[in-house]
């Protein structure tokens, strides 16, 4: 509290007024947090911004958010921030923030009367999502948002100040903002800022958490990792472990487990599980939450096998991050769970899930057009695509502007096939395409680094993975099965374009730049399948 008290005095002696949106660019650190709730204290309004976002889209915020000011996390990320139109100055976390925790709050009441002035509807926060069309536009989340979602959130969920997180999910975005730091302030525990994705391993074993955020992409990766050591063990152990998780499988979707299946479930604890469990997460792990993508049904049952719950649940930057989430308690597999307090759900008739809750935005900022087409009445539009059962779970089966029309005129949810695809754990990636097109065909990346280590040649992979296709297609109608595929050398990058900033394919970019590989897939005479 010292420390927002002194760099909100700062800001104020910097000339930020209520009002006034400040830019905030850095990696995650203890001082980011600091100056986020400092810009709140004095009545200002936090605009964050990915540190990796190109110049030219930092460029595009600050002139949108008509900010005054700026905070960097050092002179390379201020570099991208121009001192133009109503931006008079940008202040370094290295310096100028240290500068300000070294001395004593000097604007105590002057503080006071800005926090005594803030109404719960007040404008809090600018996030900007760039989606798949790379057009920044600015989310605009006042105080009650940030605040409502949070409590309604850990109501679900059974966590306390005896619980410790691993915090390593962007700040910029609401995902690890809310789940990890307000939440975190809400419940009193732990946190731990981790240094980054590429040190998650060993900060587990470090810090042992006992609940972590993610994005199922970590949980991707854990998942071929453990596949991988798997396939180069002896036959007596690949055997044991794959009757352990079998095993494991079993028991986590039996509500009454028998006691031949609990003794079962004890050996396989014993020879297997437990010791892949403190490996993979360091031992005290109660659950981790899944966010911010689909997450593959494998990956989920895998986790829970071996007894490491995933959490899957759903929500958008527009709600405030949080709308539905499975719990220990009340979760059902292949859903996003149940809505949380407060949050209301309907499906409209072209299968559209709309929200109406707490955390639901004002609007886009500046933009009036586009906040009419998606919020109407108090429902938020979200552009998703999914069921309710009658239990009240949430089923996401795809974007709605994802689905499209073959040139036989049935329609592809594409992110079904594509999490299918990811059951093999030597598919890094993978995009459907057909469009328009008389058939299905993927795009798929491969894992080239694990095939190499199991000694698999090109020709090798490209076997493997026809298997997986032929298997996920052995569950699908004629119309949607996969005709082709074609392998390719690398991984989509955000730098590249291929990727936004949340990771999510941006489709339109991998049809234009692989388009040469794609049409060579519809040359050829379509497989009978």
């Amino acid at each position: 509290m010292r420390d927002v008290l002194a760099v909100a005095s700062g800001l104020i002696e910097a000339g930020v007024k209520p009002g006034d949106s400040v830019l905030l660019i850095s990696e995650n650190r203890v001082e980011w947090i600091c100056c986020d709730w400092a810009i709140q204290s004095v009545g200002a309004v936090t605009v964050p911004i990915y540190p990796n976002s190109p110049p030219e889209m930092v460029q595009t915020i600050a002139v949108d958010s008509a900010a005054t000011f700026g905070i960097a996390s050092n002179a390379t990320l201020a570099a991208k921030l121009k001192l133009e139109g109503s931006l008079r100055k940008v202040a370094l976390m290295e310096s100028d923030i240290a500068g300000w925790l070294r001395d004593a709050p000097r604007q105590l009441a002057e503080v006071g009367s800005r926090l005594s002035k803030i109404s719960p509807d007040d404008l809090c926060t600018i996030v900007y999502t760039a989606g798949t069309t790379g057009v920044p536009k600015g989310v605009e989340l006042a105080h009650r948002n940030l605040v409502d979602i949070t409590r309604a959130a850990i109501k679900v969920h059974p966590i306390s100040d005896r619980d410790s997180s691993l915090s390593w999910l962007p700040y910029a975005h609401v995902f690890g903002r809310i789940n990890e730091i307000f939440a975190g302030v809400a419940y009193g525990g732990q946190t731990w800022i981790s240094r980054g994705p590429d040190h998650l391993a060993e900060e587990l074993q470090e810090v042992q958490p006992t609940v972590m955020c993610s994005v199922p992409r970590v949980y991707e990766k854990i998942y071929a990792a453990v596949m991988a050591r798997v396939s180069e063990a002896s036959p007596l152990r690949r055997a044991l472990f794959n009757w352990a998780v079998r095993t494991g499988a079993s028991f986590s979707r039996t509500a009454s487990p028998d006691p031949i299946l609990r003794a079962q479930r004890g050996l396989a604890e014993r020879l297997v599980l437990g010791a892949l469990r403190k490996r993979l997460t360091g031992g005290r792990l109660r659950f981790f939450i899944s966010g911010g993508a689909g997450l593959a049904r494998e990956i989920e049952e895998f986790f829970w096998a071996i007894g490491v719950p995933i959490l899957n649940g759903w929500g958008l930057t527009e709600t405030s991050s949080g709308v539905c989430s499975n719990t220990l308690h009340q979760h059902r597999f292949l859903t996003v769970g149940k809505p949380f307090p407060g949050v209301e759900l309907k499906i409209a008739e072209d299968g559209e899930i709309l929200v109406k809750g707490p955390g639901n935005m004002r609007g886009y900022h500046n933009k009036p057009e586009a906040t009419a087409e998606v919020l109407k009445d108090g429902w938020f539009f979200t552009g998703d695509i999914g069921a309710i059962d009658g239990d009240g779970f949430l089923r996401i089966t795809d974007r709605k502007k994802s689905l499209f029309k073959t040139a036989g005129g049935k329609y592809i949810a594409p992110q079904q096939l594509e999490h299918a695809l990811l059951s093999d754990p030597l598919v890094v990636r993978s995009v459907i395409v057909g469009e328009g097109r008389p058939y299905v065909t993927a795009l798929i990346v491969p894992d080239w680094d694990s095939a190499k280590k199991q000694h698999l040649d090109e020709a090798a992979v490209k076997a493997r993975i026809q298997k997986t296709v032929d298997g996920v297609n052995a569950h699908l109608g004629q119309w949607e099965t996969i005709k082709y595929f074609t392998l390719l050398p690398r991984d989509f990058t955000e730098a590249n374009g291929e990727l936004s900033l949340k990771q999510d394919v941006r489709r339109r970019v991998i049809n234009e730049r692989f388009q040469d590989q794609i049409e060579a897939m519809y040359t050829r005479k379509p497989k009978d399948s």
